[in-house]
């Protein structure tokens, strides 16, 4: 029981920590929403991680961009984020987290069932997509067909591939973390 914290709080941590770096390789589309890898490390939590750590790992890096670490995409930090155009995204990412996690079942199965991993992910990017779309449109006065036009469908073919990827990447950590 103790040994599984100290993994779970070991991963929630290392996340949070690989969030904070890969939004600092962020690449401006000509868009409001940059294009990170956030998504895949996102994906990743829910699919390593029981649903309270997932979510906490979450809060973890949004807590320090909130405290003025330049840990948001671009390397920015601030509380004024959050309420900014990208906050839904950033704030959807914890209650992904959660509910990808709820999904995907126990983490300790050995051949949990890739069908779960898979709608977990699908699900995940569709909630990331819906709350910060919907918070794009309100902070940034769009209608929700321009939220929809500037904030999800440039970015729909690289969150399959990030999904994809995160799915095959925690499936490797799995084999390996199970041992521990």
């Amino acid at each position: 029981m103790k040994n599984d914290r100290i993994r779970q709080l070991t991963i929630a941590a290392l996340i949070a920590a690989c969030l904070a770096v890969t939004s600092w390789i962020a690449a401006l589309l000509p868009s409001a929403i940059p294009l990170t890898l956030q998504t895949f490390f996102v994906i990743l939590t829910a699919l390593l991680l029981r649903p309270r750590w997932a979510a906490a790992s979450m809060l973890c890096y949004i807590a320090l961009g909130a405290l003025g670490l330049p840990v948001f995409a671009g390397g920015k930090g601030g509380a004024a984020i959050l309420v900014g155009p990208t906050g839904g995204y950033l704030v959807a990412f914890v209650i992904a987290a959660y509910g990808g996690a709820l999904i995907a079942g126990p983490t300790r199965r050995p051949h949990r069932l890739p069908w779960r991993e898979v709608l977990a992910a699908c699900v995940m990017i569709l909630i990331i997509d819906i709350i910060g779309t919907v918070w794009l449109a309100y902070s940034a006065h769009l209608s929700v067909t321009a939220a929809l036009a500037a904030g999800v469908l440039p970015f729909l073919i690289g969150d399959a591939v990030k999904a994809a990827a995160a799915l095959a990447v925690a499936r490797l950590l799995s084999r390996h973390l199970s041992r521990y």
